[in-house]
């Protein structure tokens, strides 16, 4: 005989019901229509950690879709800061010391869920998508292309030791540039924090040029307001005359003590080669950064894990 035939069930109900199973006997579901428990039920009268340690194992968005809605108890516990900085803590999750009553609110629940510090928020940062993510504002000359191995034959320059990159893009004769803007807020760094506590805003990026070909390198990074004001800038640029030089070089800034209401960080980059030549021996960028960072903040919790 053949498998039997999906059920066909959403996985939000599945889940929900695995999860009253796990909170009360099955007889105790049998007779309740409404799936409502009492704090003598089963899964309470064990100890505190263990209760937490089987929850811990349950995917956190299916706690938050269906665990909320199995008793009062555990929607209460749920929507608790303790229960989500106790998940932030066993999974070695950075976020900002607590202080006393006047300590920044923080919501623990969108910390662990989107890991706001410590990662890099750029997407397609090392340009294995292309250019996906990034707005094409000059695609001057051939216009971007990747280059699939930065250290190949056909890519003459020196190695770049950054794990995880192995592409880079590379630009033409005209000027080509694109850009990323990342919002701080939606990826869980609120304004609450970024106001009072100004985290470091670390940004980076690797650039190389050719050595048969001179070429010109700009990045522009702008801090900007929910209103979109620019609040604060860093601007770098790199020439390189032909037979000079084809070392890879990272480009590195910190933003502190930057002005409220940032919201917005702008990632601008790009160049062209300097001695006109078809094809695309312009420069080479890959490996671009923009982290949040509060290992120079007095209110980072020592936790084991740096960066996830």
């Amino acid at each position: 005989m053949g498998n039997r035939a999906s059920t066909g069930k959403p996985t939000a109900v599945k889940a929900q019901k695995t999860l009253i199973n796990l909170a009360c006997p099955p007889k105790f579901v049998e007779r309740s229509l409404s799936y409502e428990i009492d704090r003598d039920s089963f899964l309470h009268r064990l100890p505190e950690e263990i209760f937490f340690m089987i929850l811990y194992r349950v995917p956190p968005m299916d706690l938050i879709r269906c665990g909320r809605l199995v008793c009062k108890y555990w929607l209460d516990l749920m929507d608790s800061p303790q229960f989500w900085r106790r998940l932030c803590q066993l999974d070695g999750v950075i976020y900002p010391q607590e202080t006393g009553a006047d300590s920044c609110p923080l919501d623990f629940r969108s910390i662990y869920l989107k890991r706001p510090f410590h990662r890099n928020l750029v997407k397609n940062w090392n340009a294995a998508d292309g250019c996906k993510y990034w707005t094409i504002s000059e695609n001057g000359g051939d216009g971007f292309a990747v280059e699939p191995d930065i250290c190949s034959y056909s890519n003459p320059v020196s190695s770049i030791a950054v794990p995880g990159c192995s592409d880079c893009w590379v630009t033409s004769f005209g000027l080509c540039e694109k850009y990323q803007v990342i919002d701080l807020w939606v990826e869980g760094c609120t304004r609450e924090i970024l106001d009072q506590l100004k985290p470091a805003i670390e940004i980076s990026e690797w650039t190389a040029a050719r050595f048969d070909c001179g070429s010109q390198y700009f990045v522009q990074v702008t801090l900007e307001s929910s209103s979109g004001k620019v609040l604060d800038v860093f601007k770098s640029e790199r020439y390189v005359d032909q037979w000079e030089n084809m070392s890879w070089i990272k480009v590195s800034h910190k933003f502190c003590n930057y002005p409220a209401d940032v919201r917005f960080v702008k990632v601008l980059h790009g160049g062209k080669d300097r001695q006109f030549w078809k094809g695309h021996y312009g420069p080479k960028i890959t490996a671009t950064s923009v982290m949040v960072s509060l290992v120079n903040c007095h209110l980072c919790e020592e936790l084991s894990v740096l960066f996830r």
